[in-house]
Parts: structure tokens; sequence; C-alpha cells
């Protein structure tokens, strides 16, 4: 059955998903072909091999190598996405950056931006105003600065709590909706000797803590606590703050997640969820893929989704997420109008609808969908994504560095330190670095 589905979000990012007809276009949209036969781009994207949808982006890019009117080739580079900061932040200190970049959006690619790295994109889009209008409200303007876009986004994301359906039916589990519930079904695993959420928090992985915090926070204050700190006129030491980090304290000592978690990285946390140790498993809808492969996940046919429930109830619906994949063309780029061919082509109905139906790649185009083609576990994810009234974005990527604090802080509170004492020093810190 083919049908619209739209998510609109207000708030922190207002989108729009899978409604209506997008673009149609193919590789040989850009109307420039000055590039030299055989040319080849360089492109750096974040993913590993262990990640289901690296197989899909591959397909995609070998698609246009063979049929783009440029004769270019895009020659990929995965990094994994603990290593992809660095790696890109030293290449462009060294001015060695590839000619494509994987790039978060706000403050993450405004950096790069502001060190005049990035190409401006603007052109392209108000010569193409079919392919201008194909994206979801909201996403362009993530990656605008000063009136021009200079990134393009290929898909969203938001947190998501996945679960096992059969542990859950086995113990008469119920999906909780309120915070209070939530804290009764983590209490009901434990009393039957089972794990209730694997979650990684090695440094590597902080940021998957801090968005743990993050999203008690969005339920205790919603949209303004985030909207505050990002202008400046609440602390991170805000009240809700604090409680946010007490309550993931709490659950830390209660038990609710693996036995020295801390020390348990981002694949290790996956793996305890696909063999079915974990109930369940706090990440992103990115992880829907990887879940949804029968080689690697033994629980495949039982998991489902859910979002965070809000510890106060008129803060439903408000969950951390934003932009998944970006990419920006850089300065070192040797061909900008092939490059921007491959991002409409990325970007177009055919190889969005591919990516949502075989890997799980939420888009950031429009398109009609066919939800014959959707996975169950695709489908609870568009569900959750159109209960949403409001996205957050993770504070590191509104702000590279005090994000990055904030992640540091969520391990340090994790590992004991007490949450008060360790937000009034990431305050301290943000104040002495405005």
């Amino acid at each position: 059955m083919k049908r619209g589905i739209a998510i609109l979000l207000t708030g922190a990012l207002c989108l729009g998903l899978l409604a209506g007809c997008g673009n149609k276009g193919n590789a040989d949209s850009s109307s420039s072909k000055d590039s030299k036969e055989g040319e080849v781009l360089s492109m750096m994207l974040n993913g590993a091999a262990s990640d289901a949808y690296v197989e899909g982006y591959q397909k995609l890019i070998d698609a246009f190598n063979e049929s783009n009117e440029y004769g270019v080739t895009i020659k990929p580079e995965f990094v994994s996405n603990s290593d992809y900061k660095t790696k890109l932040t030293t290449m462009m200190a060294s001015d060695s950056e590839p000619d494509i970049i994987f790039t978060w959006e706000l403050g993450y690619l405004e950096n790069f931006v502001d060190g005049e790295k990035i190409e401006n994109l603007q052109k392209y889009l108000d010569e193409d105003q079919e392919w201008a209008d194909s994206f979801n409200s909201g996403t362009l303007e993530q990656e605008t600065y000063d009136g021009s876009v200079y990134g393009i986004p290929t898909a969203q994301c938001m947190a998501t709590m996945y679960y096992n359906k059969g542990i859950f039916e086995k113990y008469g589990l119920s999906v909780p909706t309120t915070y209070d519930e939530y804290r009764k079904v983590c209490d009901t695993l434990l009393e039957n000797g089972v794990t209730p959420v694997a979650l990684a928090s090695t440094a590597d992985d902080a940021w998957l803590v801090s968005q743990y915090i993050q999203q008690l926070s969005d339920g205790i204050a919603g949209n303004e606590l985030f909207e505050g700190i990002k202008a400046g006129t609440k602390s991170w030491n805000d009240d809700a703050m604090v409680q946010a980090a007490k309550l993931f304290q709490e659950e830390v000592d209660a038990g609710y997640f693996e036995k020295g978690f801390t020390g348990v990285s981002g694949s290790e946390a996956e793996a305890l969820f696909q063999s079915g140790q974990a109930a369940m498993y706090f990440n992103g809808t990115w992880e829907i893929s990887n879940l949804n492969n029968k080689d690697v996940c033994q629980v495949a046919d039982d998991v489902s989704c859910f979002t965070m429930p809000p510890v106060d109830k008129v803060n439903a619906n408000v969950s951390v997420g934003s932009l998944d994949n970006s990419f920006a063309v850089t300065k070192n780029c040797k061909n900008v109008d092939a490059a921007v061919a491959l991002l409409k082509y990325w970007t177009n109905a055919d190889n969005a609808a591919m990516l949502l139906y075989d890997y799980g790649r939420m888009p950031a185009t429009k398109f009609d969908l066919d939800e014959s083609k959707l996975s169950s576990l695709s489908k609870d994810a568009i569900t959750c994504f159109n209960e949403q009234t409001a996205l957050t974005p993770w504070f590191d990527r509104m702000n590279t560095d005090l994000g990055n604090e904030f992640n540091n802080s969520s391990i340090a509170i994790a590992n004991g330190e007490d949450p008060q004492a360790t937000l009034d020093n990431l305050q301290k810190y943000a104040e002495a670095n405005e």
C-alpha cells in the first residue's frame, strides 16, 4: 500500500518525513560537463564494516560511478564513529581533507564553514527548485549559515529505546508511557535476573550517556531547557538538568544497566541486546539496519522500539534527535559540480526509498511511501517519529566544545561523581569560555 506519512515537529527542529512526492532526479541532474574523464573524487563517510547500512551506501556510490555524466569516480573511505571527528579535524588542520565529507549539522559544520573549508551550495539549490523543495521542512535550515546552505542532509534520526518483545511478553510487561512505569519495568526485569538496559559508556561512547541524560531532561523541562542552554538564558546546572543527572545516577545505582557498563563499548552493548542478554537497548534510529539483520541479531524478529517516557507528562514526545546523515563539499574538491550531482543522486526519491526500505535510514526528503516494503521495526520507528512534537539536537552538535564537555561530565556522573558539583563545574567552564 502506498500512502503519505508526515512527521510534523515543532520547537528545536521542525521536520516533515515521507509526505508527498519528491525529486525523481538521477545522476545526470547537473548541467555542467566540465570534468575530466577518469577523475577521482575522495569521500569520507561515517560508518564501519559492522554497520549494515554501509552496504547500501556502497551500492549507491557504485551506481553513481557507473552512470554519472561527468565520468568521475567517487572513492569512499568509511571511518568509525569513534574515530571520525579526530581524523577529520586532523585532515582539516593539514589541508588534506577529502573532496566530500560526512558532517554533523549546526555548530559542528559551522566551525568548518567559519574556517572557509566548505563550499557554499546555495546556488545549486536556487538553480534546482525541485531539489530544494524535496527536503523535509527544517532540515536544510540546520546547515544554513548567514543565509546560505553548506551541507546536504540525507537522513534524519532520533534517540530510541529498543526492546525485546519476547522478554516483555514473558514477564507480562507493557511498553511504559510514564517514567514511573519505566522504572517499574526495569525493577521487574531485575527481580527476574534480566539486565534491563544495554548502554555503552566508554570514553568513545560518552555521547550515548549524555544522550540518556539529555533525554531525561527533555522529559522534565521540555524543549525550553535545550533552547535556553543554546541561547545562554539557561545554565548547564539548571535544576532540571541536575534532576535528570540525579535520576540517571539512581538508575545506575539500582543496576538498570549491564554490569560494568562504564567500561562497555558500543559494539559490546549492542551485542548484549542482539543476543537476548538485555531487555532494552538505548541508542538511535540509525541502528535499525543492524537490528533487522538476522545474521548478527539473534532476536531480530522480536525487536521493536519506543521513546523514553517523560518524567513530567506535559513534556511527552520531546526527544533527542536531529539530522542523521549529511554531506558537505570541501574547498579541496576538484569538481564541485560532480560532487553536487552525487548529492542530488543520493537524495532522489528512488535512492532515499532504497535506503529506507532496505537499511532503515529515515530520509530527509519527501516521497511516496510504499508501506508494504517497510520492515516491522522501521514502521515502529516511523510511528515514534510521528508522535513527536519537538526534537532537541545533541549538545555536541549545537556547540562542539561545550557539548563535548557535557559528554565528559555525563561519564563522570555515570562513574559516581556528584551531579550538582559536576554540572556546576560545567557551567563555570561555559562561562569562562564565552
